[in-house]
């Protein structure tokens, strides 16, 4: 990713890619446990839209907090992954006891995946009303003295590209834990799951976004 507009287009493709994997995938039966896993999907596309679009508008208070909560939702699928039976605490009828804490569910991505730790701690830093967030309105007033050269502004922006391009290099490393975890957590749902249903038209939204990403 060497500029901003090479890692948005990395971002999206890597996404798209994701997308396209999926079709070789998804079959026309449903079983709960699938049904859960397809919803993670979706959260996923939303998330991951979501944020690249926060970069592209110049938010950081948008773009981090949906890395954030892209992050997160790569949690959820790693720890379904290795406790398929957990998949129905993520209904809303799941009793309140039974529903996942999300602080143990990083912490399982944490030990499970390298690297991850220290990624949600930097953008939980950006999220949470503390320093980063803290300093990020403010600007050196170009020509201004040191004692009130600060300029301010209520319109969101980036310090940097660079911080932008960082949004997009988590973006990609997300979506590759997804890719990875989403297709064996689905296999085995519907290995051992009872069918309840069947799907009409597998993935029938993932081609357009495909199409309309790959003529930019």
């Amino acid at each position: 990713m060497h500029d901003l507009e090479s890692a948005i287009a990395i971002a999206r493709a890597e996404f798209a890619k994701f997308g396209r994997s999926l079709d070789r995938v998804v079959q026309p039966d449903l079983t709960i446990e699938a049904m859960g896993l397809l919803a993670l999907m979706t959260r996923a596309q939303g998330f991951h839209d979501g944020a690249l679009q926060a970069v592209v508008s110049n938010n950081p208070y948008a773009a981090f907090p949906l890395v954030r909560c892209y992050a997160e939702n790569a949690a959820v699928l790693l720890w379904v992954l290795e406790h398929p039976n957990d998949i129905g605490r993520l209904s809303a009828i799941a009793p309140q006891d039974q529903r996942f804490a999300i602080g143990r569910l990083v912490a399982n991505a944490a030990k499970r995946a390298p690297g991850f730790k220290d990624v949600y701690e930097q953008l939980s830093e950006f999220t949470h009303p503390v320093a980063s967030g803290f300093t990020q309105p403010f600007r050196a007033a170009p020509g201004a003295d040191a004692d009130a050269g600060f300029s301010w502004s209520s319109v969101p922006s980036f310090s940097s590209d660079d911080d932008k391009i960082l949004a997009c290099f988590w973006l990609v490393e997300l979506t590759e834990m997804h890719a990875n975890i989403w297709p064996r957590a689905y296999r085995s749902a519907m290995a051992t799951g009872e069918i309840v249903g069947a799907l009409s038209s597998p993935m029938a939204e993932v081609a357009p976004r495909e199409e309309e990403d790959s003529s930019r």
